[in-house]
């Protein structure tokens, strides 16, 4: 282990939480955006009280790939133009305090790649009503709470670096968040989750992520999101260049009831929403 002092991951967030300030705004956003009833006045009233995601919002309604030639300066005609799927990213990702830097962009293409493939392959095994779906979609977008926290302390280029290690001494990124800190990114997610808060579902799957089975209550959900995240790994969507693909087991597929081989057509189906994932990857880091 590199000799730091970091602490548990109660400490680590003490000291080096300070950019994550505004968990109820985050409460609420969640609230609303994990409701398949959820209006467009329904966000407005939350979001115009936050002037930085109101203005990333307008931008991104504006910007090249979510806009039109006609410009918009109402918040909630952005909110319509780009859909509450689209607002959830903007508005969690902005109060988290995770954009505005060109880090941020494999990290939410990362996330977001989670995300929608959470919901999507939820909607393929036709097993999770609509608001079951747009829960998951939460629960992936949010997954690697953990290391978005790491990533806003400052000390992430140290696990970077480990990552890199040498050839044939691929690690995982939870081994070298171990070797760093001391703890890893899932027990940091998981006091974080817990502190503010969170839905079940959620904290477990920022929690069990790379460990479904040891979700009680939420299993199976989570192993939706456990998938979703592998399959992302798979096609080269991670968080961090370089980190090897975390373990899997054969079971979470059985007990989703899907073929082995639907996990390269979930990978195929996640490459035909590239533009989309670039899209927003590019828009966080501005």
């Amino acid at each position: 282990m590199i000799e730091n002092d970091f602490g548990n991951p109660e400490a680590f967030f003490t000291r080096h939480g300070s950019l994550l300030k505004n968990p109820i705004i985050i409460q609420k956003t969640l609230s609303v955006l994990r409701d398949p009833d959820c209006s467009a006045s329904d966000l407005v009233k939350i979001l115009e009280k936050e002037p930085m995601i109101s203005s990333k919002v307008l931008k991104a309604a504006n910007s090249a790939f979510y806009g039109t030639p006609q410009s918009i300066t109402s918040l909630k005609a952005a909110i319509v133009r780009l859909g509450n799927h689209n607002i959830s990213r903007i508005a969690l990702s902005t109060a988290l305090g995770a954009s505005g830097s060109n880090k941020w962009g494999n990290f939410w293409k990362h996330s977001i790649g989670v995300a929608i493939l959470s919901r999507h392959i939820a909607q393929f095994t036709g097993s999770y009503t609509a608001q079951e779906q747009e829960e998951l979609f939460s629960m992936g977008l949010l997954h690697d709470l953990g290391v978005l926290i790491e990533m806003s302390s400052g000390f992430f280029p140290q696990v970077e670096s480990v990552l890199k290690g040498g050839e044939g001494d691929e690690k995982t990124l939870a081994q070298a968040e171990l070797e760093v800190f001391g703890f890893d990114h899932v027990s940091l997610g998981k006091y974080v989750a817990d502190k503010w808060n969170f839905p079940g579902d959620l904290v477990d799957a920022i929690a069990f992520h790379h460990q479904p089975d040891a979700s009680k209550d939420f299993y199976l959900k989570v192993a939706v999101v456990h998938l979703a995240n592998l399959i992302c790994h798979g096609f080269h969507f991670e968080s961090v260049p370089g980190e090897a693909p975390p373990d899997s087991q054969e079971a979470y597929l059985q007990d989703l009831k899907l073929p082995v081989e639907q996990l390269v057509l979930f990978g195929d189906w996640l490459m035909l929403q590239k533009p989309e994932i670039e899209a927003f990857g590019d828009l966080m880091s501005i």
